[in-house]
Parts: structure tokens; C-alpha cells; sequence
């Protein structure tokens, strides 16, 4: 009793400035939260990069060699088997800008699909906001895209690409597929949290979206060439996957000419704002109702 009154266990929680672990805030309050805790961000996403490579003998040169032995594998497959080669001018330049570009998107959306379900202790002891988590997935990626930068750039003068002007837009480009797997990585978390077997489901999906991007080959073209219709072929190219992989090509390779052209950067710069502001919202709306559990 204080001053002839009860005073309960929430109402001094909230006199000392105490909120309750599962609560939505206003939607800015809540962005700024998440802003504040930047630091948090990445010195998570680092612990989760020396953790993963602690569990290696070959530690970050694994994440390397990870997109390498993908890439010689799918060249080996589509290139040399199916005849890809002959599509592109430069088949193992396109193929290198193809396979580690995706992979960002690829891995973001996996791994930040458990975000939430995978820390469920974590959400569950302690206040913050839940969005530092996929933000922290897709931090974690974009650090692991820098190892990997140095290796698909020399791919490409390895193989004839010369250095222009244009290699200026691929940081842009760059940013907007980060905007792009924040919001999704966004959006599965939210997914997964409530329905965990999608994760399960979601490396087939990825895969298929990845062949359907083009990143073997150009299969705008391969499907115009069949006698595809042609709503058909419009799909696949303003696919976001395809309009990225399109504007990163168009950044790095001047022995290539994207379908769409400047058209291209226009949708890459609309999926990446919609998805981007759209996953974040989609997010934030369960905020309440993460670690709960089903």
C-alpha cells in the first residue's frame, strides 16, 4: 500500500520504467529501437561468424570455397553438359555474378527464416526489439559477400571483363539486394515463427527460384527461344531475382547486355523499396506475439 492504495506488480513495472517483454510499440518508436541497437546488430552477427567457423578446420576460407565448388559444379553441369557455354558471351564471368550475387539473397532469406524460431530463449528472457535478429542474419551474410567479392571480381578479368565506369553502380546495386533480403528475411521470420516446417521447404523453393532467375543461364531467353508465351517470359524477367542478377551484370560485365536495360534498375529499385518497407511492417505487426509459441 502506498498513500491508501494497492499498488499491483505491472503498475510498479511501470512507474520504474519496466515494459513487458512481449509488447508492440508505435511503429517509428519501434524503428528507432532497432536503430539504437545497431551496435547489438553487429557484434551478434560477428558471434554467429566465429561460431560457424569454429566449427570448421578451414574457418572463413570455407565461405569462400562454398560458392566456388557451387559455381564449378553448376558450370560443369549447365555449361559444359547442357551447353550453356554458347548462350553469353562470357559464360564463366555471368555464371560467377550469377551464383555469388544469389547466394546473398539465398542465404539472408534461409537463414533469417529462423531468426525468431531458433532464439526462442533469447526473445523470450529479454526486451527488445525482434528485428535486430533478421537484421543480424542479413548483416552476417552481407560480411560473408564481402569475403567473396574479391574472388568474383577476379573471375571476371580473369576472364575478360575490363574495368569501366559502370562497375561504380554495383555497390547500388549491392544495396538495393540488401534492402530486398532484409524484407524478406523479414517477412519468413514471421513466417517460420508461426509455421516452423516452411523452413523445411524453403531450400527446395530457393533452389527453384534461383534456376527460374537465370542464374546458370539467361532463361528469359532459353524460354523465348522454346516459343514460350510471352506472359510467360515477362514473368521470369521482372522476377526480382532476375532484375537483380540483371543489374548486377550490367554493372560488372560490359560483354553483356541485360534484357531491359535501364528498365532493370527501375523494378529492382521497386521490389527492394516495397519488399523492403512491407517486410519490415509485416514484421512489426507480430511483434507481441514472437516466443509464445503455437
Amino acid at each position: 500500500m502506498e498513500g491508501g492504495r494497492a499498488i499491483t506488480g505491472a503498475a510498479l513495472a511501470a512507474e520504474s520504467g519496466l515494459e513487458l517483454v512481449n509488447q508492440r510499440p508505435p511503429f517509428f518508436r519501434y524503428l528507432r529501437a532497432t536503430w539504437q541497437r545497431r551496435a547489438f546488430i553487429r557484434a551478434f552477427a560477428s558471434a554467429k561468424v566465429e561460431a560457424e567457423n569454429s566449427r570448421s578446420r578451414l574457418g572463413q576460407l570455407w565461405q569462400v570455397l562454398d560458392p566456388v565448388f557451387t559455381m564449378a559444379i553448376y558450370w560443369f553441369l549447365f555449361g559444359f553438359l547442357l551447353g550453356g557455354r554458347g548462350s553469353v558471351e562470357n559464360y564463366t564471368g555471368f555464371l560467377a555474378v550469377g551464383v555469388f550475387s544469389f547466394a546473398l539473397i539465398r542465404q539472408s532469406v534461409t537463414a533469417g527464416s529462423r531468426s525468431i524460431s531458433g532464439n526462442v530463449g533469447l526473445v523470450r528472457a529479454i526486451h527488445f526489439p525482434r528485428a535486430v535478429l533478421p537484421l543480424a542474419i542479413v548483416y552476417k551474410q552481407l560480411r560473408v559477400f564481402a569475403v567473396s567479392i574479391p574472388i568474383m571480381l577476379g573471375i571476371l578479368l580473369i576472364t575478360g571483363e575490363r574495368i569501366t565506369w559502370n562497375w561504380l553502380l554495383a555497390p547500388v546495386a549491392l544495396a538495393l539486394i540488401t534492402l530486398f533480403a532484409v524484407g524478406m528475411a523479414m517477412i519468413m521470420a514471421r513466417v517460420v515463427a508461426a509455421v516452423q516446417d516452411v523452413a523445411d521447404v524453403m531450400p527446395y523453393f530457393l533452389r527453384l527460384w534461383g534456376y527460374a532467375s537465370g542464374v546458370m543461364i539467361p532463361i528469359a531467353d532459353r524460354l523465348d527461344r522454346l516459343g514460350a508465351p510471352p506472359w510467360a517470359v515477362v514473368i521470369i524477367e521482372i522476377n526480382p531475382g532476375t532484375v537483380y542478377l540483371n543489374i548486377m551484370r550490367d554493372a560488372l560485365m560490359n560483354t553483356y547486355d541485360a534484357p531491359g536495360g535501364a528498365a532493370n534498375w527501375a523494378a529492382a529499385a521497386a521490389w527492394s523499396f516495397g519488399i523492403g518497407i512491407f517486410g519490415v511492417w509485416y514484421f512489426w505487426r507480430a511483434e507481441n506475439r514472437y516466443g509464445r509459441g503455437n
